[in-house]
């Protein structure tokens, strides 16, 4: 393995968007030479979308739309590296995204979880939605009280534990980790930093969430047989909770343009509380099942 690179990133991409070449960029501006494989999937041309902006970059492309588990499944076979890293199309690496991750699996990390910033910190539909979605896991929170995503895994993990479910519309990640022991749980670094390109438009953050809602509200009528008003109490019950994290989580203005989103987040909420009842009564396609 000496001179090979020890962290091969997969990035993942739906009908090759156009923010995938600056989510590939992020990866290649790393100061440590990495292994990196784009998994697209659902159409487009990704492969043509990196070859005219000038990246040397495998792509595997798949015409049938994936899960997030079958495109990682994908990004782990086509690479060889010992640790293996996720980016998602709509994120961006920060500065030393890679290097820290290695750090720990060097020190013998199985996993290393990633903390997120806000692409928009300044704009109060953007703060909402950052919150709304990733507010268990701004950087400024303790350990003991972040959600653990965006996870790097030691390869051998995948040959005692298996792969990614495939078939999980969402959750594939915590299914995943929920085979670990206890031990492995993701390191939490809030160094390792990834930022999300989050929603600006109050209209699309509204309709997004719902959606996200609705996913969640199916996901756990099939795995868990809820009925529609608890995960909707489950989700609103946030809105006593965001507050305290965006406090302890951000800091200086960050902070200040989080607070003063509070109201959108609550809009926000609800709307993914609503969505969540109605997944977890009809599913996510809108028929009864």
């Amino acid at each position: 393995m000496a001179g090979r690179p020890e962290l091969a990133v997969v990035v993942i991409g739906l009908r090759a968007p156009a923010e995938l070449v600056a989510a590939v960029r992020s990866v290649i501006d790393q100061n440590i030479p990495l292994e990196i494989v784009i998994v697209n999937s659902g159409g487009g041309n990704a492969q043509a979308l990196v070859d005219n902006a000038g990246l040397n970059v495998r792509v595997v492309e798949v015409e049938q739309r994936l899960f997030a588990g079958g495109a990682r499944n994908l990004g782990i076979a086509a690479t060889q590296a010992p640790f293996v890293a996720f980016l998602a199309g709509d994120c961006l690496a920060c500065p030393r995204w890679a290097e820290e991750r290695l750090h720990h699996h060097r020190q013998g990390a199985a996993t290393v979880a990633s903390a997120i910033l806000n692409s928009h910190p300044r704009n109060l539909v953007a703060c909402a939605a950052h919150l709304v979605t990733y507010m268990r896991r701004l950087p400024g929170l303790p350990a003991e009280k972040a959600l653990r995503y965006g996870v790097s895994f030691d390869r051998k993990l995948f040959d005692l534990y298996g792969l990614f479910d495939e078939r999980m519309a969402l959750g594939e990640d915590t299914d995943f980790m929920a085979r670990l022991p206890e031990a492995m749980q993701p390191v939490w670094d809030p160094q390792v930093l990834t930022i999300h390109r989050n929603e600006t438009s109050l209209f699309r953050l509204v309709a997004d969430q719902y959606r996200r809602g609705r996913r969640l509200g199916a996901y756990l009528r099939t795995v868990e047989g809820e009925k529609p008003l608890r995960p909707f109490r489950r989700i609103f019950r946030d809105r006593r909770n965001v507050s305290k994290l965006a406090k302890e989580g951000l800091s200086g203005r960050d902070r200040t343009f989080a607070m003063l989103s509070l109201p959108i987040v609550w809009l926000a909420l609800f709307a993914k509380s609503l969505g969540s009842a109605i997944g977890a009564r009809y599913g996510e396609k809108g028929r009864r099942q």
